[in-house]
């Protein structure tokens, strides 16, 4: 897969078959389209091509810019490739570019270097200074030069249609375990290990610190969580909790991992990728250490329950 940083490194195409979006997450719904074109691609014998944006628009057209991604550019570039798209054109996304009309943006781009055969969007897509490339402007765009319009059915579950809104609102609720009917995948990130309190190894309880190797990853909501960690060509289910952890009065925001193995040894000093399974309970303030230790160890009983559940249930 050839990976072009910036217009100015595009040279222009003879033919194509192309689709644009953020497609973060990469979830079921943009996976239809994207084995739409790569497919289309291989048919006609035109390269299948995709354009996205870095970073995420809504850093640039929001002033308070929170974490908000379901994957940092890496992974969606190792997702793009293992679906086999053969050329991706990541625009950096800028308040210069933001203010680009579509009429630009579908005549100097679309049409002007990739000369499409057929363009594949879902019908809620825009493009364009103030969204005005919506899909009626894009369908007369395409009718004026003879390009192909293909909108996917809309991947629905639940009667929703899937989007990527729709699992971040999952995500910051803790409904990590609905998550994946929509993904395809359990949520999770590459993670690396911090420097903690050591107040784990004294209630016998041991854990990693973790924060995302992303800075604009969305974490999960606070609360304790059925994880799995891949560590070392391994995999290993775990009991993370998220939180600020009320019960020692602290107020940022941590995450942190206990391996549910005695064959573990330690994350310390180590990355790992790590996933979100299924949320147990919310975040507790305890009146002392003890009574959490208790509850500690009913959340360990929970996950380690949880465990043969989600084995059987997604063969994993």
């Amino acid at each position: 897969m050839e990976v072009l940083t910036s217009i100015d490194q595009m040279k222009e195409l003879s033919s194509s078959v192309i689709t644009v979006g953020n497609y973060d997450g990469i979830h079921k719904g943009h996976q239809d389209v994207i084995s739409f074109i790569v497919k289309e691609g291989k048919k006609r014998n035109v390269p299948s091509c995709l354009i996205t944006f870095d970073p995420n628009p809504f850093y640039v057209l929001n002033d308070n810019s929170y974490p908000v991604n379901l994957q940092s550019l890496e992974v969606k570039l190792s997702t793009l490739s293992d679906m086999g798209i053969n050329k991706v054109l990541i625009i950096p996304f800028t308040k210069e570019f933001s203010s680009m009309t579509a009429s630009v943006f579908s005549n100097k781009i679309l049409k002007g270097l990739f000369n499409p055969q057929l363009i594949s969007v879902g019908i809620n897509h825009y493009f364009g200074h103030n969204k005005e490339g919506d899909f009626k402007f894009l369908k007369s765009f395409c009718t004026k030069n003879n390009i192909e319009l293909q909108t996917p059915t809309m991947r629905e579950h639940n009667g929703k249609t899937i989007s990527s809104s729709i699992i971040r609102t999952l995500i910051n609720e803790g409904n990590s375990d609905k998550v994946y009917d929509l993904l395809g995948r359990f949520y999770g990130f590459d993670a690396l290990v911090v420097k903690g309190s050591n107040r784990g190894k004294t209630m016998n309880y041991p854990t990693a610190n973790f924060i995302p190797t992303f800075e604009n990853q969305l974490l999960p909501s606070t609360g304790v969580y059925l994880s799995r960690v891949f560590y070392d060509g391994e995999m290993y289910f775990g009991m993370t909790n998220a939180g600020i952890r009320p019960t020692f009065n602290e107020k940022k925001f941590v995450m942190e991992v206990h391996i549910l193995s005695d064959k573990f040894g330690s994350l310390y000093d180590k990355n790992f990728y790590i996933e979100f399974l299924d949320k147990i309970r919310d975040e507790i303030k305890f009146d002392n250490k003890e009574l959490l230790i208790e509850q500690i160890e009913k959340d360990k009983e929970v996950c380690t329950k949880l465990v043969d559940a989600f084995k059987e249930k997604y063969e994993i």
